[in-house]
């Protein structure tokens, strides 16, 4: 299924130099206008959107898409002078500056052999804990440098995140978008390239492997995005790095897979992950413990023997705090704040603890 429609701009509620959130006559009457695709418009506008996922009132919906405007003009965004194609053979495929490609300054750097040399790598299957692993790491490690790399699972124009908007605006904050995606503060065609880039020239003390808003999910054991994270695992363990697994916690989602230790996680790492990997768990009462080696030991044995860790004390909860507090933007997941879901944050901030302590 495809369907646009053709809409007014009643209002422009938010712009910046990557989008315009745009008010509209239909649909679901707010547009998002990437203004890397799109000429930018002004009230009164007619533009042409796509109401695909709002129509079928998916997670990924919300806002209508503009994929055109009326009448059309001749327009071109600032040269950047690569080549490298994202969204390709679509009708928004565009050209990037990738850091690997030829016209790249840092391309002899590519050329030369890599190694991790046992850095450590976290990966973290949602958007919504990206924010929180800044923060937290931050509360950890005072001017620390975080660069998170975004793989395209997800969210391909990563503009379409105030999260990540809001995050660009720190200093000690970086960005590749990875794949198809695109929108981070650098372009990647691969993961390795990513890492060897945040690894050699930007020197970040923390690096993230995540994706944008909008993750699929069928229901179905191995129909969903976090599947990727065994490639995540497998290219950071083949770079001679440590992958650190963010597992995906909570007691408050109503749906059964998501329960205590979600099989987004359990399927991945231990079905498909061949290489050792770093689980840590937060601290748990006996009751949660119980159930969470229970989940563990339906999936034994194990493509490889990880590393799997219980916190023995709860030594989060202040930096869980503390970080929330210097958030520049409300985090929450699904829905959920802190006090809603505590095991899915504690997740996230005992991942980075363990590793730094």
């Amino acid at each position: 299924m495809y369907k646009q429609l053709q809409a007014n701009v009643l209002a422009i509620q938010f712009e910046d130099r990557n989008i315009q959130k745009l008010l509209t006559t239909t649909g679901a009457k707010r547009a998002i206008l990437y203004k890397q695709l799109t000429p930018r418009v002004d009230v009164g506008a007619n533009i042409l959107i796509n109401v695909t996922a709002t129509e079928l009132n998916l997670g990924t919906g919300g806002w209508d898409i503009v994929c055109g405007v009326d009448p059309g003009v001749d327009w071109q965004t600032d040269e950047n002078n690569g080549h490298i194609m994202k969204g390709r053979y679509t009708p928004f495929q565009h050209s990037v500056l990738a850091i690997e490609s030829q016209e790249s300054q840092y391309h002899d750097q590519f050329t030369k052999p890599f190694s991790l040399q046992g850095s450590k790598v976290w990966l973290a299957e949602l958007h919504s804990m990206v924010p929180l692993f800044y923060f937290v790491s931050q509360q950890i490690k005072r001017d620390s440098k975080c660069c998170v790399i975004f793989d395209d699972q997800a969210a391909l124009a990563l503009s379409i995140s105030d999260q990540l908007r809001s995050l660009h605006q720190e200093e000690r904050f970086y960005s590749i978008s990875v794949g198809q995606a695109f929108g981070g503060q650098f372009e990647a065609t691969t993961i390795a390239s990513a890492l060897q880039y945040a690894k050699l020239i930007l020197d970040a003390d923390f690096i993230l492997i995540s994706v944008g808003p909008g993750v699929v999910g069928t229901g179905t054991r191995f129909g969903f995005s976090g599947m990727i994270m065994s490639h995540w695992s497998h290219t950071v363990s083949a770079l001679e790095g440590i992958p650190i697994w963010i597992p995906r916690l909570s007691l408050a989602d109503s749906r059964d897979r998501h329960q205590g230790l979600s099989h987004h996680t359990l399927t991945p790492l231990c079905q498909f992950t061949f290489k050792r990997a770093i689980l840590p768990i937060p601290f748990l009462d006996e009751e949660q413990r119980d159930r969470i080696e229970g989940q563990l030991n339906q999936y034994r044995p194990f493509q490889a023997e990880h590393d799997i860790y219980f916190a023995e004390e709860d030594l989060v909860s202040e930096l869980i705090t503390d970080a929330l507090a210097k958030a520049t933007l409300p985090i929450q997941t699904m829905g959920r704040k802190y006090e809603d879901d505590p095991l899915f944050f504690s997740a996230v901030a005992e991942a980075i603890r363990f590793a730094e302590g």
